[in-house]
């Protein structure tokens, strides 16, 4: 799917890095049942940003650094 179709939804959401643990492991349980299929680019993007973003807040980069993204 084109990042212009019409149709394409898009999601951003904020929360405490507990819960972003709690929601990258559900997510890799989502993965791995492989009930899902139709989502697995999605699954596997929200792995990618969630565990990005925790270890930005874990390991936050020194003054001046910059943090690369996939986008």
């Amino acid at each position: 799917m084109a990042l212009d179709d019409a149709d394409t939804v898009y999601c951003h959401i904020q929360m405490p890095l507990l819960q972003g643990k709690e929601l990258l492991q559900l997510v890799a349980e989502l993965r791995r049942s492989g009930n899902h299929p139709n989502l697995e680019g999605v699954f596997a993007d929200i792995q990618y940003e969630l565990t990005n973003s925790i270890d930005f807040v874990e390991n936050p980069p020194a003054s001046g650094d910059w943090f690369p993204t996939r986008h």
